[in-house]
């Protein structure tokens, strides 16, 4: 999987020694080494003008696929992180046309010799999650690109006029960069609502882009894949049987695919579809070349909460495949020792125990030896799994379901429908947030997108921040929390205009809303790429194969939420999921096909009813939270920390199925900024706002 670091100057910039930055990019990939324990190495031009360096975690070609790599005549250099699937293919076929001299096996090569072909046409032919900086020597032009859903991360940033690249933003000390905070994407959360980040001039490189950086000093941004959706009338791309057939056989191919590795591999099981079924499917594929074959399976057992502890379903998932288990306990004070290095790796405020989870899940998996795993990751964004899609889903009818001869609510009986998840969805706040009234907007962002899901993760259920919590001063001068408002801002303005327009189903609109921030700026990070690396494993997810995502982002709404019909005062219910249960029923037991989906919560849950004694949450929280650590941050008011701190050391609150305290939720949001300040050497912000 590997990680890269790439430095760039410009013609206006002066340019180090070759020795001086040899060293440099050795200092920056030292930070970085966990992405690759296994070799490093890196390329200067011999102008200095460049540089490339590369930490290896050797999966494909172990005898010679060390990085950077180039072409034969020595013009075109290039880091590549990730993995490229279908390759072989790809690499056969140039070798048949007798123009390209391949030097290895590695699938990293493929992006030096089809850039020879291609230029940077070469994206197109790319599969698999990826990001890469590529050096053409003759034009003195520098190219990197990341992945259609972001699954490998990759960073961008000017530092004293020369432009930087690296998998991971700590990466950039090591070249001489300082860290300052950006106040407004802070208080605004541009990590989860544009490409921001909590440092001031370090940004992300959007999923599905690419960089061009000339010797001007000119870096041009560009999208080169995104999603898409039919019009709600366009018609369906089969029936119902042969799409669903087209779904599992799709699906087959994106998990042989990534079993494709010469070091041995493993899968995440939890008691979920997502993952039962790649287990599923990835022991029917080994069996075909080897009878006795099964596959290693990992799961976290939160063993102090029945109530959120999937573990007795994933044995049983297990069990029905063959699969060798192995359970990993993960108890409040686990999750609570590596919370600051889950923090660390992942560089995104944390604000629940799901990034701490995956560290110790992946470090699990390494001490057994296993350097990659299978993840059900993606699923739920593509195929609706969310509990909010379903409010999406009913305010606008399909068309495409009558064509199908699928029976759906009435426009009268959508209409109740929602008003019936307006009322289950529990307190005003929530119920506020699902306003679909045109003329009383939930809020001032509503017209800009004619969805509900971004009014949903505006709420504090994605980032628990609020005014109060900062100091009066960088409120004013960032202006009011608006969370709602920038996810709407940073969204695609054709996209908004399909959601206005009605040109797309609004559950389309919202999964393309979810898929562009839960899923890409924060469950591919800190429950994917970042906590497993922390660890040195590569993890893949054959539910975002893009062939795959493009074809299930063809079908009707109505086979990813399916309505049924039953008796009662509720008379329809919204199946999650639905083709992608008949697709995997081969797959997966009985007790998974008909499980609804349940939101996965890591504890705390007290152990016992004496609330004198503190939960190894609450004395981290005391211990880490004090009037020094949070007032040197320069960000937040200590008297409202202060307080927050006091009631939930005093009396604290449980919420079911292993929810967190909303007030230990924002004090975890102050913890990670404790952290970044003290691991990025972050100054106090300034005060500049004083006299506002």
């Amino acid at each position: 999987m590997c990680g890269l670091t790439a430095v760039f100057h410009p013609d206006s910039v002066g340019r180090p020694s070759i020795d001086v930055l040899h060293q440099d990019l050795a200092s920056s990939l030292e930070i970085i080494k966990h992405r690759g324990p296994d070799s490093r190495g890196t390329y200067v031009s011999p102008d200095a003008r460049v540089g490339l360096g590369h930490v290896r975690l050797a999966i494909i070609d172990l005898e010679t696929g060390q990085q950077p790599m180039s072409d034969e005549d020595e013009l075109i250099h290039c880091v590549v992180t990730g993995e490229i699937y279908d390759h072989d293919r790809i690499r056969a076929e140039m070798q048949r046309d007798g123009c390209f001299s391949f030097k290895t096996k590695s699938d990293s090569e493929l992006v030096v010799q089809l850039y020879k072909r291609d230029g940077m046409n070469l994206l197109f032919s790319l599969r698999g999650e990826f990001a890469f900086v590529l050096y053409d020597k003759k034009r003195q032009l520098l190219f990197a690109a990341r992945d259609r859903f972001g699954i490998k991360p990759l960073y961008y940033t000017v530092s004293n006029g020369r432009v930087l690249f690296a998998s991971e933003m700590k990466a950039f000390m090591g070249l001489g960069w300082k860290a300052e905070w950006d106040l407004d994407s802070i208080v605004q959360h541009g990590d989860l609502s544009d490409e921001r980040t909590v440092f001031k001039g370090a940004f992300k490189l959007g999923a599905g882009h690419s960089a061009l950086c000339l010797p001007s000093g000119e870096v041009r941004i560009e999208r080169y894949w995104d999603l898409t959706y039919p019009t709600p009338s366009a018609p369906p791309p089969g029936t119902v049987d042969e799409m669903i057939s087209i779904v599992r056989s799709m699906l087959i191919e994106s998990v042989r695919l990534r079993l494709r590795a010469d070091v041995p591999l493993a899968i995440y099981l939890s008691g979920g579809i997502d993952s039962s079924c790649v287990a599923g499917i990835a022991t029917q594929l080994l069996r075909e070349k080897d009878p006795q074959a099964k596959v290693t399976a990992f799961t976290l057992a939160f063993i102090e909460d029945d109530s959120t502890d999937e573990s007795p379903l994933a044995r049983r998932s297990a069990a029905h495949i063959g699969a060798d288990m192995h359970e990993v306990p993960a108890t409040e004070a686990k999750l609570v020792d590596v919370l600051e290095e889950s923090i660390y790796h992942s560089e995104l405020i944390a604000a629940t125990f799901h990034g701490a989870g995956k560290l110790l899940l992946s470090k699990a998996v390494r001490e057994k030896g296993y350097k990659v795993v299978l993840s059900g990751e993606g699923s739920d964004e593509i195929f609706g799994g969310y509990s909010w899609f379903a409010a999406d889903y009913a305010r606008n009818a399909d068309p495409t379901a009558k064509a199908l001869g699928i029976s759906v609510p009435t426009d009268a009986e959508r209409t109740d429908l929602l008003s019936q998840m307006l009322k289950a969805a529990g307190p005003p706040q929530i119920s506020d947030v699902y306003d679909t009234s045109s003329k009383t907007p939930a809020s001032a962002s509503h017209d800009l997108l004619q969805v509900n899901v971004h009014n949903l993760l505006g709420s504090n259920m994605a980032t628990p921040q609020e005014p109060k919590m900062f100091l009066p001063g960088v409120v004013a001068q960032t202006g009011v929390p608006d969370l709602r408002r920038c996810i709407a801002e940073g969204i695609d303005p054709r996209v908004r205009r399909h959601s206005v327009e009605g040109s797309w189903h609004s559950l389309n609109v919202s999964l393309y809303v979810t898929g562009k921030t839960l899923m890409t700026k924060m469950l591919l990070n800190f429950l994917g790429d970042r906590n497993d690396m922390a660890n040195s494993i590569e993890s893949r997810v054959p539910f975002l194969d893009h062939p795959f995502v493009e074809y299930v982002n063809s079908l009707p709404p109505s086979l990813k939420l399916r309505p049924i019909a039953q008796d009662g005062p509720t008379k329809w219910i919204l199946v999650e999921k639905w083709i992608l249960r008949e697709a995997t029923k081969p797959f997966i037991t009985d007790e998974i096909y008909k499980r609804r989906k349940i939101p996965f919560n890591p504890p705390p849950k007290p152990s016992n009813s004496n609330k004198s004694t503190l939960t190894p949450l609450q004395v981290h929280l005391r211990d880490r939270i004090t009037q020094k650590t949070v007032e040197r941050t320069g960000l937040f008011d200590w008297g409202y920390i202060e307080e927050l701190l006091k009631g939930y050391l005093e009396n604290p609150v449980y919420p079911l199925h292993g929810a967190i305290d909303t007030r230990a939720r924002k004090l975890m949001v102050v913890l990670s900024f404790v952290v970044f300040q003290e691991r990025f050497n972050v100054p106090t912000a300034k005060r500049v706002w004083c006299n506002l």
